[in-house]
């Protein structure tokens, strides 16, 4: 949702940029001199927005990239969440004896930790 109201925010600020680029006189104009080409009285509002519209752009991709690893990173999440809480519902489920053999199995035989059900001590 952030997305589409950043989106949106950029869009209006790109079109107060715009219209004062079109009703702006050309009384201030800056040579500019890209590797590619030579550009000689551009008006400076010109520079402006463009340099704008590039960082728009830049920040845009930027947060979507985040935005996107943010998503999957969650989505990773909650799946492992789901089988921890499906693990504790077979545990919670699992009957007491069971459990204590399953406990003993796990720790070694004959450690001594739990005893067996039926044995004494």
């Amino acid at each position: 949702m952030w997305v589409i109201r950043a989106v949106i925010i950029a869009l209006v600020v790109v079109c107060v940029v715009g219209f004062a680029n079109y009703n702006l006189g050309p009384d201030k104009t800056v040579d500019v001199d890209l590797i590619y080409a030579q550009r000689v009285d551009v008006p400076l509002i010109t520079v402006v927005f463009w340099a704008f519209v590039g960082g728009v752009i830049v920040s845009l991709v930027g947060f979507i990239s985040v935005y996107i690893r943010l998503t999957v990173d969650l989505r990773s999440v909650r799946k492992k969440m789901r089988a921890l809480e499906h693990e504790i519902t077979t545990l919670r489920n699992r009957p007491i004896e069971e459990s204590a053999e399953f406990i003993e199995k796990q720790s070694g035989a004959g450690s001594g930790i739990l005893p067996k059900p039926g044995s004494e001590r």
